[in-house]
C-alpha cells in the first residue's frame, strides 16, 4: 500500500505521527475507449466551448461561476493559503459512542499507518478507545479539501473514515414515505418471523460482487472466442396491490427451502 498523506493525530497536547494509507481497493475490470472503426485507442481533447479550439492542460485555470457566465478565478496559491489555516493534523475534537452517528455521515474508510516515533502514543490511544468504545470526531485537510472524519479501532489499526457534512445530507423529509398505512398485527407478526428466519452473523467474505464476476466470465469468454448466452431482459412491473400475508408466507418458504439445501450443502461437503 502506498502513503497517501503524512501528519500526525493531535490528541489533546499529544501529536502521534501517522500516515494515510487506502483501505480499499477496486475490483472492478477498467475499460479504455476505442474507435469503433479500427479499436484504434480515442484519447480525449479538451476544446474551448464556441470555437472547438484545443487547449493544452496547462493553460486551463479554475473558475467559480457565481452566475450565469459570470467566473472569478482562482489560482494554486489560492487553494494553498486556504489550507495553510488548517494544520496538517488530524484533529480530534470530540469522542462520542458511535452508534450514535447515522450510517450515511461515513464515506471512505482509510487506515492510519503509525510512524516512528509515535509507536507509544498510537498504542494508548487505542487502548483508551478500546476501554471507551468511543470513535474519535476529527478534522483534517485531504486531498485538497477540509472533511469531517471520525477515527476508530478496526482489530489493531486505527482506521480514518472520511464523512459527509451535515449540510451535504438531503433531508430524510425530502422522502416521499408513507405515513398513514398501518401494517395489520398479522403482517407484522409473519414479517418478524420471516427476519427471524434470514437473521444471520455478518460474514462479508460470503457477499460477492456478482455484477462484476459475470461481466469478467463474459470478458474471457470473448477472449477465448466461446458462444455467449444471451438473456433476456424482463421488464419491470408496475407497482401492484398485493396480499402481503400470502407474499410473506410466501417467503417463509421459500427461505426455509434455501436454510435446508445450505444445510445439506454444508454435510454433503464435510462428508466428502
Amino acid at each position: 500500500m502506498g502513503t497517501i498523506w503524512k501528519g500526525a493525530i493531535s490528541f489533546g497536547l499529544v501529536n502521534i505521527p501517522v500516515r494515510v494509507e487506502s483501505a480499499t481497493r477496486s475490483t472492478s475490470p477498467t475499460f479504455r475507449m476505442l474507435h469503433g472503426r479500427d479499436n484504434t485507442p480515442v484519447r480525449m481533447i479538451r476544446v474551448r466551448q464556441g470555437d472547438e479550439e484545443q487547449v493544452d492542460y496547462k493553460e486551463l485555470v479554475k473558475g467559480y461561476e457565481y452566475e450565469p457566465g459570470h467566473f472569478v478565478i482562482l489560482d494554486e496559491d489560492d487553494f494553498k493559503q486556504v489550507a495553510l489555516q488548517v494544520t496538517r493534523t488530524i484533529d480530534i475534537m470530540d469522542f462520542v459512542d458511535e452508534s450514535e452517528i447515522d450510517s450515511r455521515y461515513f464515506e471512505v474508510p482509510y487506515y492510519l499507518a503509525v510512524q516512528p516515533g509515535g509507536e507509544k502514543a498510537y498504542a494508548l490511544l487505542r487502548q483508551a478507545m478500546r476501554q471507551t468504545g468511543r470513535v474519535a470526531v476529527a478534522k483534517v485537510v485531504f486531498r485538497n479539501r477540509e472533511h469531517l472524519a471520525a477515527v476508530k479501532v478496526v482489530g489493531d489499526v486505527l482506521v480514518l473514515d472520511l464523512m459527509r457534512f451535515h449540510d451535504e445530507l438531503i433531508p430524510l423529509e425530502a422522502v416521499q414515505t408513507p405515513q398513514e398505512e398501518r401494517p395489520s398485527e398479522k403482517e407484522t407478526a409473519i414479517a418478524l418471523q420471516l427476519i427471524e428466519q434470514l437473521s444471520a452473523k455478518f460474514e462479508p467474505a460470503k457477499y460477492r460482487d456478482e455484477y462484476n464476476e459475470k461481466l469478467m466470465e463474459r470478458i474471457r469468454a470473448k477472449i477465448e472466442g466461446r458462444e455467449i448466452a444471451r438473456i433476456e431482459v424482463e421488464e419491470v412491473a408496475e407497482a401492484e396491490v398485493v396480499d402481503l400475508v400470502a407474499r410473506l408466507k410466501e417467503s417463509l418458504e421459500k427461505a426455509e427451502r434455501e436454510r435446508q439445501a445450505g444445510g445439506e450443502a454444508r454435510a454433503a461437503e464435510g462428508g466428502g
